[in-house]
């Protein structure tokens, strides 16, 4: 007798069901021909990403979460409640272009710095973005409520910071890890809540002020800078401790690789445990929070089962329905035990 799938009412427990039921090994086979076997049209189903292109990456994240659940291995981290509502852009923009995102809970807008050089020529920056740049915020917040300091000591080298990361060593890699420093050590956010007739805008600095080392990079003959040691904006810092969401960080090293699956667990851990009832969300509010690159909605709902895959592989507490006016948010304990 063939193995029956299973139930739709709960997609979320398919997928860590799936794994803990045919193991890792099986699960990607048997996702593969539920899929090739689904009448047509259908319901949304995260099955069908797991037998699609990205499957292995989903079960390698699940597998992660049944074994931190089983072996207490969750990484107590945190985030500043804004960044779960509008994050920064997923891919680099041009240098000197702000970077401007509006929800329907936030508007955030990021504005890059500059580099002046002992030429006088100033040098437009880029806004942080991508992946780097989420983790690098992550672990700079989490150390600065862990310690109660607004002191982040980065290191003399990449090595160490990468390492720390859960990011592979190697020239590229590192010359984006110090490039995503400097981004975010001189940047300027204005976060937004409410609308044209009462609301709040925070405006800050992240980064307050910082120490670096200049190095002339033999490939593009550019100084780098190796920033050592930064301290948070006061405000921004003030914020953090008063609005904090708390995180596995273990869990955003799993799916580290998609900066919207980043933020799509940011979201879903501020949002799931603060719930008292069922919620839908619309397609098209998460497409403007989290696919603002994208032109058409159908591109979005395309593309966005993925992230959303490895955001809720990674939350193994997450009860979460996709359907087709979009998902379905119930209450459920936070990612991780404080």
């Amino acid at each position: 007798m063939k193995d029956r799938a299973p139930e739709q009412d709960d997609l979320f427990e398919n997928l860590h069901g799936l794994v803990e039921t045919h193991g890792a090994s099986n699960a990607l086979s048997f996702a593969q021909s539920y899929a090739a076997n689904r009448p047509t049209p259908r319901p949304p189903s995260l099955l069908d990403v797991v037998a699609g292109r990205s499957g292995r990456k989903v079960i390698d994240a699940v597998s992660s979460s049944l074994v931190r659940e089983a072996e207490g291995g969750g990484e107590i981290g945190y985030t500043y409640t804004a960044w779960c509502l509008a994050g920064l852009p997923h891919k680099d923009r041009e240098p000197g272009q702000d970077w401007l995102i509006k929800t329907d809970y936030a508007q955030l807008l990021v504005r890059p710095g500059v580099r002046l050089r002992d030429d006088d020529v100033r040098e437009d920056l880029s806004v942080p973005s991508g992946s780097i740049a989420r983790l690098l915020l992550i672990d700079w917040q989490s150390e600065a409520l862990e310690n109660k300091s607004r002191e982040i000591y980065l290191g003399k080298s990449p090595a160490a910071l990468l390492k720390k990361l859960g990011l592979s060593r190697g020239g590229p890699i590192s010359r984006k890890l110090l490039e995503q420093i400097e981004r975010l050590a001189t940047c300027t956010i204005d976060f937004k809540f409410g609308n044209d007739q009462a609301g709040v805008v925070v405006n800050e600095r992240l980064v307050e002020s910082f120490r670096y080392v200049g190095e002339v990079d033999p490939r593009t003959k550019r100084t780098t800078r190796m920033i050592g040691q930064i301290t948070l904006s006061e405000a921004f810092y003030n914020e953090l401790r008063r609005h904090p969401v708390l995180i596995d960080r273990a869990a955003i090293k799993d799916i580290q690789t998609s900066p919207r699956a980043i933020d799509a667990y940011l979201w879903l851990a501020f949002r799931l445990h603060a719930l008292r009832d069922e919620t839908p969300v619309s397609w098209a509010a998460l497409w403007k929070q989290f696919g603002r690159e994208f032109k058409l909605l159908r591109q979005f709902k395309a593309e966005f089962q993925e992230p959303l895959a490895l955001a809720l592989a990674a939350y193994r507490a997450a009860k979460v329905k996709v359907t087709e006016r979009g998902v379905v948010l119930s209450p459920s304990p936070p990612p991780v035990d404080h």
